[in-house]
Order: C-alpha cells, then sequence, then structure tokens
C-alpha cells in the first residue's frame, strides 16, 4: 500500500469518526451552523485560507515552484490535504457544541476573521499573480 493510499485511507477514517462525534454531541443543529450566515462557513474557511496561504508561501520560498506546480505534486499536496481535514474538524467540533467564541489576550474572534479574509485575498491575489506571469513569485 502505497503511502498516499494510507493517507487517504487514514483521512476517510477521519472524516467518518468527525461525522460520529458531531451527531453524537451536537448541541447546535446543522443548519444553524452551517447557513450562510452562520458561523462555520467563513471561520472554517478562513483559518484553511491561513493555513493555505502560509503553507503555499512557505513550500514556494523553499522550492521555487508555483502554486500551481506544488498542487501537482502529488506527495506535497497529500499532507496539506490531510491537514485541512484536520483543521476541519478541529473547527466545527466547538460550534456543533455550541462552544462560545471568546477573545483570548489577542486572539479575538474579529482578529480571527480578518485574519482569514485577508489570507483569501492573498492566496486568490498570489494564483493570480502565478498566472500572468507564468512562474512562482519569489
Amino acid at each position: 500500500m502505497s503511502l498516499f493510499s494510507r493517507l487517504v485511507t487514514a483521512a476517510s477514517l477521519w472524516v467518518h469518526l468527525l461525522a460520529i462525534n458531531l451527531f453524537a454531541a451536537r448541541s447546535v443543529y446543522l443548519e444553524e451552523v452551517m447557513a450562510f450566515s452562520g458561523p462555520a462557513p467563513e471561520v472554517v474557511n478562513g483559518r484553511l485560507a491561513m493555513l493555505g496561504f502560509l503553507a503555499a508561501l512557505g513550500a514556494e520560498l523553499s522550492s521555487s515552484e508555483s502554486i500551481l506546480a506544488q498542487i501537482q505534486n502529488p506527495g506535497s499536496s497529500s499532507w496539506i490535504l490531510y491537514t485541512f481535514v484536520l483543521f476541519i474538524g478541529a473547527s466545527l467540533i466547538p460550534l456543533f457544541k455550541g462552544a462560545k467564541n471568546e477573545a483570548f489576550g489577542p486572539f479575538s474572534p474579529k482578529a480571527e476573521l480578518i485574519n482569514g479574509r485577508a489570507a483569501m485575498i492573498g492566496f486568490a491575489a498570489m494564483l493570480a499573480i502565478e498566472a500572468v506571469k507564468g512562474s512562482a513569485l519569489f
């Protein structure tokens, strides 16, 4: 069994365990959390954008490959996909359990939303610049 197959199997197992945990311990309904104006879409997408932007930037600085070249490399993209599944689970479980989103020192919910939005714009801008330029940004 190849490394990629084992990672896909592990990610699939994680998703199944996540689904069991979400529906067994939820106190908030799916429609409330996943609604367009609900807390999950922007929080999860913002966290994934922050992770993706930093991972793409770090990999680009170390290898001089564009984002599209990094995505086409199956060895590196499998780890980031597994990490995305972990981040999605870690973001959704507290929302389904009805946990309050409170500030912790300099880390506030408003700062997280602003940073997530900036990461979304930064990632899209990096893709657009690389598409126009035809090579890696750095």
